[in-house]
Order: C-alpha cells, then structure tokens, then sequence
C-alpha cells in the first residue's frame, strides 16, 4: 500500500501489470457472489458499486477504518513487540524480487526531479481585530476596496486564445482527456476539462504543436465543439454506447491504443476519480512516466516539459522531467487558466479505433449521486470553508446562511457559491469527502475564500492557493492560516457571524 504523495498511482498502475480488474477508492465490500466481488467505491459526485471477478486489485478509499488514528498506546505496543521480535517485520529488497538494479529507484524512475522552488503566494497580510461590528464593517469596506461587491465584481478577465501555428510539429502534439458528467438528458462536460484544453493550447502555442482534445464516452460527439471553442485544433473522438458508464479497463485500452497510433508528445488528464483510475493504468501499459496532481506546467530553457507538483506537505513545488514520451501529468481542477472562449473555431473530428474493444473485468452496477455541493467546488466564485474551529455540524446551517448572504452581497448566484471543509471536518463526518479542500481533496479558485475556524496548515492551504482573496476568521491570533490570508480577523466565526449578517443582509 502506498498513498503516492496523495495521487494513487500504485494500485492502478500495479494492477496493470497484473493484468488484474481493479477498484479504487473503496468504502464497502461486499460478500463474494459466485467468485464476484462486490465493491462500493467512491467518485467525485457520489458512489458505484462496481462488481468484478477474483482475483481483483482494490485501493481503500482514506480514512475507511475508524478511528481515523491510531492511538499512542497501540503505537507503543506495536513498537514493544517488534524489538522484541524483529521477525515480526519481513523487508524484501530488490534483489528478492528479481528486479535489476538499474530496472529499481532513482536509475529506474522514468521521472526524475529537476529542482525545488517554495511554494508561496504573497499576501497583504492585514489583521482586523476589534469589537465585533466595527471589524464586520471593516472587512466588507476592505472586500469593496478589492471589488468584490456587487457593484462592482466583474467577470473574470480571460486571455484571448492564440492562434494555432500554420504547420504544427506532428512530434509536438499536446492532447487533453477531458471528463464529462451526468446532466439530465445531455451529457455536460466537467469545467476541469476546459481548464485542460486551454493548458494543452498553450503549451502547444509554445513548442509548435497543435492541441488535441480526446472525448471517450457513449453521447460525447456534440460536446466536442465546446472544446473546440477553448482551442482544440483536433478531436479525437471514441463515442460508442460500450463506453458507458465508465469502465477503466476499456477505457485504458482505447487511448493506449490512440497514443501508440498518433505518438503525442505529451498527454493530460484531470486529477479527479476519473484520471486517477485511468492514467497510472494507461502509464503502466505503455512503460510510461506519470507526475500526479500536479498544479501547473511549465516549458523549461531547453524545451522540456517541466511538470510542477506539491511536495513535502505542499511546503515546496517538485519541478518533474520526464524521461519517456508522451510526457502524462493529470492536474488538480482549479489550478489552471483559461483562455476566452472562441466559438467561431472548430475542430476536426478523428474517430477512434474501437475495434477489438476487450470486455471489462469490473463492472459498475449502479452509481448514485451525491455530491453535487464538492463540484460546486470545481468553479465556485465564493468558498467559505468550515474548519474543526467551527465546534461541530449543527454549525453547517450557519455556515451556509452566512454563504448564501456574502455571495448576495457580492452578486453572486447560489451556483457561484460552494461550502467545503478541511481534513479534520470530513474526518469528523461533518461533511462528506467530496467537499473536503486541500492536498487530498479539491483545490479551488474562487474570487473569495472565507475561513471560519481554519487552522491553516500546509495540506489545507495547498487546496486554496490560487483564491483571489482569502479571508480567514478565527479567535487563536497565532492561527498559522493568518500568515497566508489576505484579511485575518480575530473573532470567534459565530460572533463574527452575527455581527456581519445583519449588514450583508441590509446591503443586498
């Protein structure tokens, strides 16, 4: 078991080179049904019970057993039997497995560190403390001065796209795998997909390449246009009714099959369920490298394709080389720019080859749908985050209330506006897992990010870096998450919260 710096990479991968079914993320198992397994597991959006033979290869979804952590007396017991008994404890290196040294560690990883950079956004670091009305009207006077009320937000500035090169290098083609969703009688494309786009149109701007678009699916062709739109100069396209719902095996079968035909030169994919279920399979099958949840991209002095990851708790950023080609990232939503939409430009359409499509192993039975309020997340222009500050979940009514106010106040709709947690508060089952914010869960970029009773330690404010203002409440001054905030108030958040509703409410 690994958690692969929080990208889980092992288990697909692994079950890769098995030539095992594979189930990630999972949260029950069910008993075994005539050599079938059955297995819920959890997705962005909600739940799948997915069934498949033995034998099988399955990931735990985080924090599957109770209690989350092991107490220090069990730790101690553990610690006492083993020097007692080394035995207890079996080590196998390389050399036990068969594995040729150089096939092993830094010589035998297709990605290799180029360097470290901090991971640092600069602030204004302002600190409100006061009685409560008078720091309330301080902070909205202070989120007008940013032009965050209604008045005067606007949309977000975009980049007009640029024009694809007149004959784009073949050997420099950078593809994105985009995600799409359930949305009532049409399929609706995951925003992170345009987010994908946009970054494969840049960096193909930069080194001579087109951009290419790659739909998988059952019902996907007319979104290929909105992806178009965003600057796909191609798309490749695989529509087939036995591409519904997702089923990993195949899915890894028919773009291993793409890249080996087109030969990119780099391939993205979200880091979401979706991408991390597909691309460590899809690396495995073709010996290739992959850097997970990466957070940018950037093109280095000698043309290479510098992949920017969190690393050591999000304290740095890895800049990640890849040694083998296509070059595969999959990349946190949120993290990313996009370019102005043109919907004048159109792409052209590749089919696919999905002859000798391979029956898939495992196979979901049912999916329900539960987390709409964590893809909120995904482009919400307002994030307030509940931290374990906030004393328990009779508090979300609250939360919400205050929310729904400040988003009224600044203009916003209710779809503009998402409420998320941190680990402590998912762990604590105050809210589900597809609202947790930061290192392992989503990472957001709102135009305002409200902190009630967030400590702000470095897994949390990785999720929370690219907010346009972040604004953090709290009544311990010392609060590490004051150091990254753009206003601090020193104010327990229900205090804070009746002070500042009243005015919200007057205001909107």
């Amino acid at each position: 078991w690994s958690t692969d710096s929080e990208t889980g990479q092992v288990g697909p991968e692994l079950a890769e080179l098995l030539g095992l079914p594979q189930v990630t993320g999972a949260t029950a198992i069910e008993p075994v049904d005539g050599g079938t397994l059955h297995v819920i597991r959890e997705t962005d959006f909600g739940f799948e019970e997915v069934a498949c033979p033995l034998p099988a290869l399955l990931t735990a979804a985080e924090r599957l057993i109770k209690p989350v952590k092991t107490k220090p007396p069990v730790i101690e017991e553990g610690q006492r039997r083993i020097a007692a008994d080394p035995a207890l404890i079996e080590t196998w290196d390389a050399h036990d497995l068969g594995i040729p040294p150089e096939d092993a560690g830094l010589t035998g990883s297709p990605t290799w560190v180029s360097g470290l950079r901090p991971m640092q956004v600069d602030r204004t670091r302002t600190l409100l403390v006061g009685d409560p009305d008078s720091t309330a009207q301080s902070l909205l006077l202070a989120l007008r001065g940013r032009g965050l009320e209604k008045s005067s937000i606007r949309a977000r500035p975009l980049t007009p796209l640029p024009f694809p090169p007149r004959n784009p290098d073949p050997n420099r083609s950078v593809w994105a795998v985009a995600e799409w969703l359930p949305g009532g009688d049409a399929l609706r494309l995951r925003p992170v997909s345009f987010e994908l786009v946009s970054e494969a149109t840049r960096i193909a701007s930069e080194v001579g390449g087109e951009a290419a678009a790659v739909l998988l699916g059952s019902g996907v062709e007319p979104l290929a246009g909105q992806l178009a739109s965003y600057g796909a100069s191609k798309a490749l396209l695989a529509d087939d009714p036995a591409l519904a719902p997702l089923m990993t095996e195949t899915y890894a079968y028919v773009l291993s099959k793409a890249i080996l035909k087109y030969k990119p030169w780099t391939v993205l994919l979200p880091a979401t369920s979706f991408g991390r279920d597909l691309a460590p399979r899809v690396a495995a099958r073709l010996g290739l490298g992959l850097t997970g949840d990466c957070v940018g991209l950037e093109v280095d002095s000698e043309g290479r394709l510098a992949q920017l990851k969190p690393a050591f708790g999000g304290q740095v950023v890895a800049l990640i080389l890849s040694r083998t080609l296509p070059q595969m990232s999959t990349l946190r939503p949120g993290m990313l720019d996009l370019f102005a939409p043109d919907t004048s430009r159109v792409a052209e359409i590749v089919r696919l080859d999905l002859s000798d499509l391979p029956q898939p192993q495992a196979c979901v039975t049912s999916q329900t749908e539960e987390g709409g309020e964590g893809l909120a997340l995904d482009d919400a222009r307002l994030v307030v985050c509940m931290g374990i500050g906030i004393g328990g979940p009779d508090a979300l009514g609250e939360v919400h209330e205050l929310a729904q106010a400040l988003g009224g106040w600044m203009g916003l709709s209710p779809g503009e506006v998402a409420v998320g947690g941190t680990r402590r508060v998912v762990d604590e089952g105050w809210l589900p897992r597809h609202q947790q914010i930061g290192v392992t869960g989503r990472a957001v970029a709102p135009d305002l990010y409200l902190g009630l009773g967030v400590s702000g330690k470095f897994n949390h404010m990785v999720g929370i870096l690219r907010s346009g203002t972040i604004v953090a409440v709290n009544s311990d001054p010392q609060a590490p998450i004051f150091e990254a905030a753009d206003i601090g108030v020193v104010l327990d958040w229900r205090v804070f919260a009746d002070a500042i509703l009243p005015l919200l409410k007057r205001e909107t």
